[in-house]
């Protein structure tokens, strides 16, 4: 039983990591994109 809670352990933070980095990702394009936005509007 601990064995498998340790197997499980990596694997969680895995999915944790590469959730966190595909919302760090949109947020960042979305960001981007507003800014694109902002500057473009007055010009």
């Amino acid at each position: 039983q601990a064995v498998g809670r340790f197997s499980f352990l990596p694997s969680a933070q895995r999915a944790t990591c590469t959730g966190a980095m595909r919302i760090a990702f949109v947020l960042g394009r979305f960001n981007l994109l507003a800014l694109a936005q902002r500057a473009a509007g007055p010009a």
